[in-house]
């Protein structure tokens, strides 16, 4: 949870201990520490169970002579909630539980009221589940919430199953979000996942998103992708009001986490939300990313971002300093994102592109080795070909020996993309790089391509002359054919002296 949530729900909970019935009486607390709030709230706790301990001691041990049924009634008629509260948890817990089911429901809830969970938590744990649902049902019409968060985490999960029927969608959100033990939260999801939906809807139709965002920000990595796929789900109104209030209360922190969970069609939807392209929510996720430790989080977001949207996170990134930016590729590469980072990369101006493809971490193996699997992974070949180019002449055996081992398919899917791009030049210079054998599969591959139109017609005026100069130094080991139309290609381009040197050998009979 964001520290001010927490913040938030802590003055609540004090308030209760205090006996203010406005929370926002505390208001003036919530920029503390959650942490001390919730230090001082106990404190004040158990301030108020210790001080008559000695006392309460003996009326436990005095009720251990008294029959249960005798005991209910003293407890009802003559100690009332207070005071059973005090001593609940002096008194031996399957005793007190069988002194409970003497009592009323309505009773019971207002000594739940009094409990400390710390002290209570075995007594709690004994309390039959339908005993927890009577309880439960009294303190929710009284909308008494805070009660309901305080003991989820040590209430057993039959207890919570048999409960979770008594309360409304937003009776779960307002609980969630006051839980005593925020680790409870995914056990609580387990026990109510088909009304995950409901839930979010929830705070959508009653304004509660911050309680929404402390329910994203409290559960388990493992239920981020299907808790975002399903808020994705719930149509653009929700989406947009989700992105609003996260805006508004600067909770990016807590989204971004979500997003990077998401399934890509979900984390589509989110990235074409307007709301998303304000300039001001982009500054704003860019902060959070790279001020906010949440750079691996945005990537997978920024690679669905439109073309304008996705230049200004380049933008940003492309302002860093070289040892920031190297730090931003080496996070980017160890998370695995390269299929992301690869789009960010190529937004990126050719002046800041060329900057990071000279930075010392690109010149690793096991960096390019990433950068092309992930390519013909993802069949990124339009996007990577720029930055490829930009890499500086010490990676070509690396790339050369990358681009070998690559699977037919993968390597055709190069080609082609190089064919009907600017950066043929980029992938035969690679490829040409490689020993024979690697060389003789790329030259073999390009001869038995079906469109091998579109390979010649990439060979224009413009591609460098190293380009023409590589291929007549391997014109032995080209196939006939395709060493004919290059050089029937060459002198298209009026470079006769290069179609000379790449005809074909003649032999003439005797």
């Amino acid at each position: 949870m964001s520290e001010h949530l927490a913040a938030v729900a802590e003055t609540t909970k004090l308030a209760r201990v205090l006996g203010i019935t406005d929370p926002t009486e505390l208001d003036f607390l919530v920029d503390l520490p959650s942490a001390a709030i919730r230090e001082y709230r106990e404190r004040v706790t158990d301030r108020l169970f210790d001080r008559d301990t000695k006392r309460l001691k003996g009326i436990a041990a005095a009720s251990k002579i008294v029959p249960v049924a005798l005991s209910s009634k003293m407890a009802e008629r003559a100690f009332g909630p207070v005071l059973c509260a005090a001593v609940a948890s002096a008194v031996e817990p399957h005793r007190a539980v069988d002194i409970a089911k003497h009592l009323h429901a309505t009773f019971l809830a207002e000594c739940a009221v009094q409990l400390d969970p710390r002290r209570t938590a075995a007594i709690i744990a004994a309390v039959p589940a339908t005993m927890v649902t009577d309880v439960a049902r009294e303190l929710l019409a009284r909308g008494d919430h805070i009660t309901m968060g305080r003991f989820v985490h040590v209430v057993p999960e039959p207890a919570l199953r048999a409960a979770a029927p008594v309360m409304s969608d937003a009776d779960l959100l307002r609980i969630g979000f006051l839980l005593e033990d925020k680790t409870a939260i995914d056990r609580v999801l387990h026990i109510v996942a088909d009304r995950v939906p409901g839930v979010i809807r929830a705070a959508y139709d009653q304004n509660m998103w911050a309680e929404g965002i402390d329910l994203l920000d409290s559960i388990a990595p493992h239920n981020r992708a299907w808790i975002g796929d399903i808020t994705a789900g719930l149509g653009p109104d929700v989406l947009d009001a989700l992105i609003t209030a996260v805006a508004e209360l600067d909770a990016w922190a807590t989204l971004l986490p979500i997003t990077s969970a998401m399934s890509p069609d979900s984390l589509r939807l989110f990235a074409e939300r307007p709301t998303v392209h304000d300039e001001n929510i982009l500054a704003a996720i860019m902060d959070a990313a790279l001020d906010g430790g949440q750079w691996v989080n945005l990537l997978p977001l920024a690679s669905h971002l439109p073309a304008e949207q996705l230049a200004f996170i380049a933008a940003r990134v492309g302002d860093q300093d070289d040892d920031r930016l190297g730090d931003l590729i080496r996070d980017a590469h160890t998370a695995g994102l390269w299929a992301a980072m690869i789009p960010v990369a190529l937004a990126l101006t050719d002046e800041h592109r060329r900057r990071l493809a000279g930075l010392p971490v690109m010149t690793e193996p096991d960096v390019l080795t990433a950068v092309i699997t992930a390519t013909a992974d993802h069949d990124l070949w339009s996007q990577a070909l720029p930055l490829v180019d930009a890499l500086p002449d010490t990676t070509k055996p690396t790339l050369a020996a990358l681009i070998g081992d690559l699977t037919r398919e993968q390597l055709l899917a190069a080609v082609l993309t190089a064919s009907c791009g600017d950066n043929i030049h980029t992938l035969v210079d690679i490829a040409l790089a490689q020993n024979t054998e690697g060389r003789t599969r790329v030259l073999t591959l390009i001869d038995g391509m079906d469109d091998i139109e579109e390979f010649l017609s990439a060979l224009t005026p413009d591609t460098p002359d190293t380009v023409w100069q590589a291929l007549i130094q391997v014109r032995a080991e080209i196939p006939a054919r395709l060493l004919t139309l290059l050089a029937e290609r060459a002198r298209e381009l009026d470079r006769d002296a290069d179609a000379a040197q790449l005809e074909p050998l003649t032999t003439t009979a005797n």
